[in-house]
């Protein structure tokens, strides 16, 4: 239940990371290296909160299953960010053997 919210978050998410590290790849410094750390950045504050925020705009419905089902909407963002720590330790691990 919780990972289909998850996975209906982050696909906004990841298209806004996207976009956010295109941008990121303007930068005078090695092109990959600021695509993947603006992606990151984003990905993990400011693209998750854009993505909540139009999820709400898209599928407000939505939140009613899972009221029934047992989650709160705050219970939902917050469960569904925490999901997402795991993710991000993994990246910066996978930086610190790259690096």
């Amino acid at each position: 239940m919780l990972l289909h919210y998850y996975r209906s978050i982050q696909g906004f998410n990841f298209l806004f990371s996207c976009i956010a590290g295109a941008m990121g790849m303007i930068s005078g410094e090695d092109r990959l290296a600021a695509f993947f750390r603006t992606f990151l950045i984003s990905f993990f504050t400011g693209g998750y909160l854009l993505a909540l925020f139009f999820y709400e705009l898209r599928s407000r419905h939505q939140y009613y299953f899972y009221y029934n089902k047992g989650f709160s909407r705050g219970r939902l963002i917050l469960l569904s960010y925490l999901l997402g720590l795991p993710v991000w330790g993994l990246c910066l691990m996978l930086k610190n053997i790259v690096a």
